[in-house]
């Protein structure tokens, strides 16, 4: 999936362990890897898949999936459908409009952002990315609908430039966004399977799973870059477990001290220089929600993959709902917790503290099909300007002593591994 994977751990067999892991993530990327011409989301991707208009569900249209595809992409719409778009599987077309490589890239040299799509090429670009066009079409087979000029016309009033001129953008599925969770998942428990007493997987160095604790039996600690600073700078830690929650997901515009500097630019700059490689699938455009970096420690990877980013673009999402719609529809009890990082300094030295713990909507606990939304909200903390009601909790005072890099480092022997 274009990333890396880290392991630590200690006890069990640590080479019969690690091979399994690299069996096991070998065997995700040909699932679900974008990058590769002959995995399901590519085969999914294809222009020459099978065009099935209307198709019944026992019509054999679409693409046979395995069960863990499957179970992936329809976990991927309820979250799309619970967070309003804010989390897309489908953002793709947007993110190539937007050119997200050539800014990211600019970022890195100091240069000036290349041009912005024209205004008909995100129109065309959003009516792409629809949930809506992605559909199970029958047992494990899925279709990716290609919007046709009839359904452009019912899903937009306005005149499409991008159609005019000739340029259409195809839909495009990509599940990296929940993907790099349940692989970190699923390492974390075949790893505790085959006897491991303590292992931390970390995929992309934003997904990180935990069991048990570290070999001199204290608890994983992760540490926090501070958004605002360089990649060493860390702005706290999580201990993992936290309150039996051992999945934790990180999402932010990964650019440092040029981030602050740009949210900080006067109200009269140029709209393009605050402009960012995190879009807003919701407008088609960078998000501008006065957030930068989203942390999310849940009791499933993939929800707290959907739930970083869902936030970093929204906010104000009613969290508490978005777990329970997910839990109804896994089958699953779940539970969350969220901190975030604003753009402005002002926001981070306001006091603002009391890491909020998800539940039901207004700190009830709500019942779910199959399991429940534990936890209870604490008072509310003190919310940003814009809306969000997650904040960087208080950190303890040797907090940046604790941290380290993420990943710490362990000294391989027979008991211990990385």
């Amino acid at each position: 999936m274009g990333t890396r994977v880290d392991l630590i751990g200690w006890g069990g067999d640590g080479m019969g362990i690690v091979n399994a892991l690299v069996g096991l993530v070998a065997r995700h990327e040909d699932l679900w890897s974008a990058y590769r011409a002959t995995s399901e989301v590519s085969r999914i991707n294809s222009p020459h898949r099978p065009l099935v208009v209307g198709a019944a569900p026992d019509s054999g249209g679409g693409v046979l999936v395995s069960e863990e595809t499957d179970r992936l992409l329809s976990e991927a719409l309820v979250l799309a459908r619970a967070t309003g778009e804010s989390f897309n599987p489908l953002v793709g077309p947007l993110v190539a409009a937007w050119d997200v490589a050539a800014m990211r890239a600019a970022y890195v040299a100091g240069a000036p952002l290349p041009p912005a799509p024209a205004p008909g090429l995100v129109e065309a670009a959003l009516e792409a990315s629809s949930p809506e066009l992605l559909t199970r079409v029958g047992e494990r087979r899925w279709l990716l609908r290609d919007p046709g000029v009839a359904e452009r016309a019912a899903l937009s009033a306005r005149p499409l430039q991008a159609h005019r001129e000739g340029t259409r953008p195809s839909p495009r599925l990509d599940l990296g966004g929940i993907a790099k969770g349940y692989t970190a998942d699923a390492c974390r428990d075949l790893a505790a399977e085959l006897g491991a007493s303590g292992v931390l997987v970390s995929v992309g160095t934003s997904s990180i799973a935990v069991h048990g604790t570290r070999a001199d039996s204290s608890p994983w600690r992760v540490g926090m870059r501070d958004p605002n600073g360089g990649e060493a700078n860390v702005s706290g830690v999580v201990e993992l477990p936290a309150d039996g929650m051992a999945s934790l997901s990180t999402s932010g515009d990964n650019l440092g001290p040029l981030g602050a500097r740009r949210a900080q630019m006067p109200p009269g700059a140029p709209s393009r220089a605050r402009d960012h490689h995190i879009i807003d699938p919701r407008t088609g455009e960078p998000a501008r929600s006065g957030v930068r970096q989203v942390s999310v420690v849940a009791s499933c990877g993939v929800l707290a993959e959907a739930l970083s980013t869902a936030l970093l673009v929204d906010p104000s999402l009613e969290v508490g709902d978005v777990v329970a719609r997910w839990s109804r529809a896994s089958g699953l009890t779940a539970s969350a917790r969220g901190w975030s990082a604003p753009c402005s300094d002002e926001h981070r030295r306001s006091g603002a503290s009391g890491a909020r713990k998800v539940a039901g909507p207004r700190g009830s606990v709500e019942e779910a099909q199959g399991g429940s939304v534990s936890g209870r909200l604490p008072a509310p903390a003190r919310e940003h300007s814009r809306g969000c009601s997650y904040t960087a909790p208080p950190l303890p005072a040797d907090a940046c002593a604790q941290a380290g890099h993420l990943m710490g480092s362990v000294t391989p022997d027979r008991e211990r591994y990385t």
